[in-house]
């Protein structure tokens, strides 16, 4: 069996969307063109797969494309495997042969390059309302259109390519989005918020105008302009668009990094409900929706202050007199420690107590300002803990004392 025939085998016994037989099929391309496109993959070995691996990587494939090819080229040899069309084969070469890529960088886009995006698209607008003539993103109105449907719902592309006429329930403020476009195969509905409905209003409207029927392409700007001569809108369309806007803001926007920047959003709301962020992502599990999710460090800043302020450590935390009038000490030694604290393990004076020429004292909150305050109550914490020790040890030997006296008098006995 050659690469193509297993790759054939594979997706005329699966029901894939067009992009994911092209995934599959690249897959065995890339295998066809190391090894020879008549070589029979039952010849093909986990050495002979390693080797490959090592040398595409220092040829400069990315690890995560190489993790694309080994993960389809798994699934499609477990499928052969399963149903006896390499009966010679009983181990999977291309098992446990992914590569751990570098961790990307964040895919969410910021709020002010969200906004700036906007704004130009709005701008643009008003030049073609009040010019009637082209601007650099026409018509702008459609544009800003498709930019606010991915900005509040975090649809995928080729799902907003697919809407229909009908798919839009503005009465019920619902959106379809058809199961033939998923990943995971489910039909499902986005909400339409306030912000997104006018924008459809017209939509919806400027369609009826130009004869749009029910089953029709409702994204098509083929059919809202005469500078297009498209039947269908294609994805290079929108992909077009949105070069222009990361050139004309300086940040990389995509459909795709809206849907990472949505999913993040929604989880610095305070309610944080992953299964409501999962539902409207149209993910199959969690752990795909988590992965969408940036790191909040301000929630984690406030986390972590709320458990310092539960803990009482703030008590103790150093702080820049604000008085105006800031206070210089000399650097000090442990000589300048009173004389009950040497000695103490433990006893050495706080890296935020010792100060070079120059340095601000701090205070100490609740107590006094002033460095004394914090000496006195120094002395005393040392004290307390020299006496308390003693103690303990004190009852320790008492009582191993009376432990002894006890198992003679028995053995006496």
């Amino acid at each position: 069996m050659t690469p193509k025939e297993l790759s054939d085998e594979y997706v005329h016994d699966h029901d894939l969307r067009d992009a994911s037989q092209k995934i599959y099929r690249a897959s065995t391309n890339a295998l066809a063109r190391h090894f020879g496109a008549e070589v029979t993959v039952e010849t093909i070995d986990r050495r002979a797969v390693l080797s490959w691996r090592n040398q595409i990587l220092e040829d400069g494939l990315s690890k995560r494309s190489w993790n694309t090819y080994s993960s389809h080229l798994r699934t499609m040899y477990s499928y052969a495997i399963e149903h006896g069309l390499m009966p010679q084969i009983t181990a999977n070469p291309f098992k446990k042969t992914a590569v751990q890529p570098p961790k990307r960088k964040s895919k969410t886009v910021e709020r002010d390059a969200i906004g700036k995006a906007r704004d130009w698209l709005r701008y643009l607008v008003e030049v073609e309302q009040h010019t009637r003539r082209r601007t650099t993103i026409t018509p702008a109105w459609f544009w800003l259109t498709v930019f606010e449907v991915f900005y509040y719902t975090g649809i995928r592309l080729n799902a907003l390519l697919c809407i229909r006429v009908e798919d839009v329930d503005l009465e019920n403020g619902l959106i379809l989005v058809c199961g033939d476009t998923e990943k995971t195969h489910r039909e499902y509905q986005v909400p339409i918020t306030e912000g997104l409905e006018p924008l459809l209003q017209t939509l919806l409207n400027k369609a009826k105008r130009a004869g749009f029927k029910r089953r029709d392409q409702l994204f098509n700007v083929n059919r809202f302009s005469k500078h297009y001569r498209g039947e269908v809108m294609n994805l290079d369309q929108i992909e077009g668009m949105y070069k222009k806007l990361t050139k004309t803001t300086g940040v990389r926007m995509t459909p795709h990094r809206f849907r990472h920047t949505l999913a993040t959003d929604l989880m610095k709301q305070p309610d944080r409900n992953i299964h409501l962020t999962k539902s409207l992502l149209n993910h199959s599990n969690l752990a795909t929706t988590m992965s969408y999710i940036e790191a909040d460090y301000d929630h984690m800043r406030d986390v972590m202050h709320e458990r310092s302020l539960a803990q009482g450590a703030l008590n103790r935390v150093a702080r820049v007199d604000d008085t105006g009038a800031p206070k210089r000490l000399q650097k000090q030694t442990t000589d300048d420690w009173p004389v009950e604290t040497q000695g103490i393990p433990g006893s050495q004076p706080p890296s935020h107590v010792s100060f070079g020429a120059g340095t601000m004292a701090p205070s100490f909150a609740p107590l006094e300002p002033s460095i004394e305050s914090a000496t006195m109550q120094f002395q005393h914490n040392a004290l307390f803990t020299l006496m308390s020790s003693q103690l303990r040890a004190l009852s320790r030997r008492e009582g191993a004392e009376r432990s002894s006296r006890a198992l003679a008098a028995r053995f006496t006995t």
